[in-house]
């Protein structure tokens, strides 16, 4: 019997106990689609829809076959409202036989509509997607054919899947796709920002003057600009974040008069700024682009601290900043060991941790410090910054990363031209 994924609330009415039961997610399962052509060969799709991350972000696995093809693909899928997936421009192939065929997945885009059982394809029709296709040159004569069906096919054919099972594709690949680091390809979603003021600012810019592009703004499944035209007349709006994770989600409604879609959402969070961008290569014909932003907590800051907190960033800003290593965390708090191995020699470093300035003007002894830092999902980056150069140039230090029971060392070295930086992944594992 397919597991159901029910969830319960409790209600207390008058002195009665009210059970509501959450319903299943629709959208999680196998979807299934099948048509015969006039040569009475099979076109054979289908879906399989992961368990996803904030009732948002669903890793997907898609399979096409015709003739003598098959191809197998990771997507993620972005829930728009309630019977509305967004399609992910990149389809990263796991597997490809016999042949490749390359950009002719890109135009399989738009949206997955639900209506009962059913996932219906509701593309955005384009003449041109900004990309190369394959020549039908580079492939063996007896492949032709098939490449000309299929990229017809994934074009304009009404593709209605038809619900199979309730299962989740079950992948470790799933859950790596939700992560930068761990994902094989760009799935749509950009690093993520961290910021520490609430409250924010969108505005929008566009290449082309008068193109018609219309685009929708979704933060934490709330749909806060639903099918704006972007023009330059088109204003900025408040946005509020809620404290730790916020997935927001910019989704290109069309690709106007001249397509691609080309707006530009700019976010401002305080000082901190940044930029979606669909006319990128690597977002160019997308259908949505995704952030992660993180509201930090603000601590009560002494005028000292300020201080420092100021002079650290002005530091991080002016100098070279060199990363010495990315690795990947299994543990959500790591340790960090920092220590003079040779002759302690009055030399201090700062350091910064995703923007946030986790110790200033740390005195490196010949006896360990320990510091223990939680990890966000995803990258988090440390900086280590000169403070002076001690009594014998440059500043050094060693240091060790404790992963439970994974320990790895650096030998930190930094003067007031450059500092170091270590780039540690974790990634938040699904509940499958």
């Amino acid at each position: 019997m397919p597991k159901l994924f029910l969830s319960f609330f409790i209600l207390l009415v008058g002195s009665r106990e009210v059970v509501i039961a959450q319903l299943p997610d629709k959208f999680i399962g196998t979807w299934a689609f099948q048509k015969t052509d006039t040569e009475n060969k099979l076109y054979n799709v289908e879906l399989q829809v992961a368990s996803p991350e904030e009732a948002t972000l669903y890793p997907a696995l898609l399979t096409v076959r015709y003739a003598q093809f098959t191809g197998v693909y990771q997507l993620l899928l972005v829930k728009k409202n309630e019977n509305q997936l967004a399609i992910g421009r990149q389809k990263f192939p796991v597997k490809e036989e016999p042949f490749s065929i390359g950009a002719y997945t890109i135009p399989f885009n738009g949206t997955f509509d639900l209506s009962g059982n059913r996932l219906s394809v509701n593309r955005i029709p384009a003449k041109r997607y900004g990309f190369p296709v394959p020549a039908l040159s580079v492939y063996e004569e007896e492949n032709k054919m098939a490449v000309l069906r299929i990229s017809e096919f994934l074009r304009n054919e009404p593709v209605s899947l038809q619900k199979i099972n309730t299962n989740p594709w079950r992948s470790a690949a799933a859950g790596q796709m939700l992560y930068t680091h761990s994902a094989p390809d760009y799935f749509g979603l950009i690093d993520s920002f961290f910021v520490y003021t609430k409250t924010g600012r969108v505005g929008f810019s566009e290449n082309n003057k008068s193109d018609d592009d219309t685009v929708s703004i979704m933060i934490n499944k709330r749909m806060i600009i639903d099918g704006i035209e972007i023009n330059k007349n088109t204003p900025s709006q408040e946005i509020t974040l809620d404290t730790g994770m916020n997935i927001l989600c910019f989704f290109a409604d069309n690709f106007g008069k001249v397509p691609p879609n080309t707006a530009k959402l700019n976010l401002t969070f305080g000082a901190k700024k940044f930029q979606l961008d669909f006319t990128t290569r690597q977002n160019m014909s997308a259908t949505f682009i995704v952030a992660k932003i993180y509201l930090l907590p603000e601590k009560q800051q002494t005028p000292a601290a300020i201080i420092a907190r100021k002079t650290i960033a002005e530091r991080v800003e002016k100098r070279q900043t060199k990363l010495i290593d990315s690795i990947r965390a299994t543990s959500q708090e790591v340790t960090l060991a920092i220590w003079d191995d040779a002759i302690e020699d009055g030399d201090s470093i700062s350091l910064q941790i995703n923007d946030e300035i986790y110790m200033p003007g740390l005195a490196v002894r010949k006896k360990p410090q320990f510091i223990n830092v939680k990890l966000y999902p995803g990258d988090n980056k440390i900086i280590f910054i000169a403070d002076n150069l001690g009594s014998i140039a440059p500043n050094t230090a060693v240091l060790e990363i404790i992963d439970g029971k994974k320990r790895k060392s650096y030998m930190i070295n930094t003067d007031l031209r450059q500092n170091n930086a270590i780039k540690i992944s974790y990634e938040l594992r699904l509940d499958n």
